[in-house]
């Protein structure tokens, strides 16, 4: 194990204030002071300044000025300013290079024990293993029993942590529940790493006991080893971390080594998401997010009546990403809030165009997520104002599965939009039940389908049933039913006779650039 060692001085013994009775005793502490002050100057450096200073011989210029000012005690004052030097040092070097809690060796320390690791391994051809590692339930605790407890359990399982491994192994604590450690005998087959973690694993799984408080917490862990899951520190430590999240995927004390981690569905997934967040940026950065129009159809007089926006992807390279699959990522990107925003420019200014045409046209605007806030009717206002355009005509789109998710509290939202004067979708409808409570007190005018369920359900006659249900309910409400993704005469026929009032989908059109469809309505 990594021992916190600092021995930079041999021992000395501190002078005895009581030996010193003559009268040089006030001069004597008088010119110790003088010494400290320095001294404290010296520790506000690091150890490397500080040790540097100390070559220049600052303390020696410091001894022979005492020494020829007290010839009979110099010896005693050199042992103080030595004895307060070590201290020192030995002080900066823990703060710099261990943590104050666990007094493992900390982040930055790690990461050079790392670096030499693999500058070793490299120049003698060997491997070792990085395995990462936190605290599954340590959160609740913290929350729950306070975060005294929760220091104090951070420590209990850094001990149990360092008792689970070898002489030779390190540990680490990178920060808050987050370990680490290095597995560093080259020799180290799969088997062994494989029962290091099982004992790692039980250790911190076994009670804790706080003040007849008993806790159980436990770990997970990823695995990668040195060369063949990477050969740099960065690569090493982001393909554990992406092992220990395949790891909490699959539940708690859990350990998966990345060569496993890479082919397991979880693994994937996340990798097809940084994949699409990956892209994404390169598609701002390449102007290839543009706005895209579908028209929507009445299906009783088969004829466009309005348009439903949406934002498409300009680039035949990414087409094997779906468009729900990178819409969701959208939403997360930092800049998603300004893409919100445009949307909505761009819905208001081509509804203002459109109009001339057919003055009760209507365009579907989706809500994205980061404009769900109170500053949203804000927004409208203003925006709907500088474009001089009817607010029921801009039909505000939002995710109905969104809107679950977020519970009880999107209910004034949408109530102030209503009261304001604003038509609004539930989109998605049919993957999920509807929630029956979340409704109550909504004003809701168009309900849609989800097209990839609507799709599914018109397979079997099983489906049609739930579809024509759905209709029927919506019915109910004084509202309208749009279903999207129609592909087919024979669908749209159906959907016709159930009573839906709207549909969109291939079967007319594809998505059109938003610039293009003016002359579809000509």
């Amino acid at each position: 194990m990594v021992q916190d060692d600092m021995t930079p001085f041999s021992d000395v013994s501190l002078i005895d204030a009581s030996e010193l009775n003559d009268a040089s005793l006030e001069r004597l502490t008088k010119e110790s002071r003088l010494a400290h002050d320095q001294l404290s100057r010296l520790g506000r450096d690091d150890q490397d300044s500080l040790q540097a200073k100390l070559e220049m011989g600052n303390v020696k210029h410091l001894l022979s000025d005492l020494r020829y000012k007290f010839s009979g005690r110099q010896q005693d004052v050199e042992n103080l300013i030595e004895a307060e030097v070590k201290a020192r040092t030995e002080d900066l070097y823990r703060k710099a290079h261990f943590d104050a809690l666990t007094h493992l060796p900390n982040r930055g320390y790690f990461h050079d024990i790392m670096e030499q690791m693999v500058q070793r391994a490299t120049e003698t051809e060997t491997s070792f293993t990085l395995l990462f590692l936190d605290l599954d339930g340590f959160k609740k605790v913290n929350d729950t029993l306070g975060h005294h407890v929760g220091d104090e359990l951070l420590r209990l399982a850094a001990a149990r942590l360092v008792s689970s491994l070898r002489e030779n192994d390190v540990v680490a604590r990178l920060g808050g529940d987050e370990f680490v450690a290095l597995l560093t005998d080259s020799e180290d087959s799969r088997e062994i790493i494989e029962s290091i973690c099982k004992r790692m694993i039980n250790e911190i799984s076994r009670l804790y006991y706080f003040d007849g408080h008993e806790v159980q917490i436990s770990t997970s862990i990823g695995v990668s080893r040195f060369p063949h899951d990477g050969r740099i520190t960065s690569e090493l430590s982001e393909n554990a971390d992406k092992a220990l999240y395949v790891a909490k995927k699959l539940g708690k004390k859990r350990f998966r080594f990345y060569e496993d981690a890479e082919t397991s569905p979880d693994f994937l997934a996340e990798q097809r998401e940084s994949d699409i967040r990956e892209a994404l940026e390169m598609a701002v950065h390449n102007n290839e997010l543009i706005s895209c129009v579908q028209p929507q159809i009445d299906l009783k007089e088969n004829r466009i009546v309005g348009g439903c926006l949406s934002i498409a992807w300009q680039n035949s390279f990414f087409e094997s990403f779906s468009a729900i699959e990178w819409a969701d990522q959208l939403e997360q990107m930092p800049w998603a809030e300004s893409a919100a925003d445009w949307l909505l420019d761009t819905a208001c200014h081509y509804l203002k165009d459109w109009q001339v045409l057919d003055p009760e046209f209507v365009v579907t605007l989706p809500i994205m997520k980061p404009l769900w806030n109170a500053s949203l009717l804000n927004k409208l206002e203003q925006t709907v104002a500088r474009y001089d355009i009817p607010k029921n005509q801009l039909q505000l789109s939002f995710s109905l599965k969104g809107l679950q998710q977020e519970g009880l509290t999107m209910q004034p939202l949408l109530q102030e939009l209503t009261a304001a004067g604003y038509q609004l979708t539930l989109a998605d409808v049919g993957p999920q039940p509807l929630d029956l409570n979340f409704l109550t007190g909504l004003s809701i005018q168009e309900f849609r389908f989800d097209p990839v369920w609507l799709d599914q359900q018109m397979q079997s006659e099983q489906g049609k049933q739930w579809v024509k249900a759905i209709i029927q309910m919506v019915q109910s409400l004084d509202a309208c039913m749009i279903a999207s993704g129609v592909h087919s005469e024979q669908q749209a026929q159906s959907l016709k006779q159930w009573g839906c009032a709207y549909g969109q989908g291939v079967y007319w059109s594809e998505m059109i650039e938003t610039e293009s469809f003016k002359t579809l309505i000509s």
